[in-house]
């Protein structure tokens, strides 16, 4: 018998377990819950890679100084400052945090969704620079470890800016999330197991865009739009206040659209 024929069909047998064990891991990481996860990664299963067309614009566009804080652009090209910590205030019965000029806004739109029979749970608001970062380095170590990338300090090697790349379709780093505004908010219907957006209530999404609005927040990366933002995130609803809002959900654009057309040298 040719042993060393057998070892090598051991050695990749084996290897091809651990591979398919590895692949089946990061699909699974993709809809965990936001207590394992940032969930500024998780996509639907139903994400269009298609490039959206243009939205026909309908009234005039509002008169708004875009320099105020309340309409910052934050992504991966325009990061906040780790010094940068806006006021916030507790939501009411919630440990979580939210602006405190915008919070009112904010409270009577939960109230609204309870008036009309939705137990909406806030599943993240405000999350500091610090806060952001810890949750970012873990994602990368944890990529790291999956590529077999090990050592006492392993951020060090060159390889694990492998990690470090793969990590950021998944997890925001910090300064790039909405979060550290203060002016960002998850919603559910409930308290997930799995953020799965093909899973949730639709109906109350449905409603919750059609109000949205009125208190001055925005659907911030509608599945449709994720070749512009970056992001499928239903669930992510962003305070712009209640004339940009009207105007963005009324003629069905993200953020990014209406971002351009006052800052016409952003690129997105």
């Amino acid at each position: 018998m040719d042993w060393k024929k057998v070892w090598w069909l051991i050695t990749m047998g084996l290897l091809c377990l651990a591979l398919v064990a590895c692949i089946s891991a990061r699909l699974d990481a993709v809809t965990r819950h936001p207590d394992n996860i940032n969930p500024d990664a998780v996509k639907t299963e139903s994400s269009p890679l298609t490039t959206p067309t243009p939205e026909p614009i309908q009234g005039e566009w509002p008169d708004i100084d875009i320099t105020l804080p309340q309409y910052a652009m934050v992504n991966s090209s325009k990061l906040l400052a780790s010094s940068y910590v806006p006021d916030v205030s507790q939501i009411g019965g919630s440990y979580m945090m939210f602006d405190t000029a915008a919070l009112p806004y904010l409270e009577a739109m939960l109230q609204d969704l309870r008036d009309h029979g939705y137990g909406v749970y806030v599943g993240g608001a405000y999350r500091s620079y610090s806060y952001q970062k810890e949750r970012f380095d873990g994602k990368c170590y944890s990529i790291a470890l999956e590529m077999g990338i090990e050592g006492k300090e392993i951020w060090l090697l060159p390889e694990y800016q492998l990690a470090v790349q793969e990590a950021k379709k998944y997890t925001m780093e910090p300064g790039a999330s909405e979060h550290q505004l203060g002016l960002a908010v998850d919603l559910y219907d409930k308290q997930y197991v799995a953020t799965n957006y093909d899973h949730m209530n639709q109906r109350f999404y449905e409603y919750l865009d059609s109000i949205c609005a009125n208190y001055g927040f925005i659907k911030r990366y509608p599945t449709r739009k994720l070749l512009l933002t970056g992001w499928d995130e239903p669930w992510h609803y962003r305070y712009v206040g209640v004339e940009a809002a009207t105007f963005i959900m009324n003629n069905n654009i993200c953020y990014e659209e209406f971002y351009a057309h006052y800052v016409p040298d952003f690129e997105y």
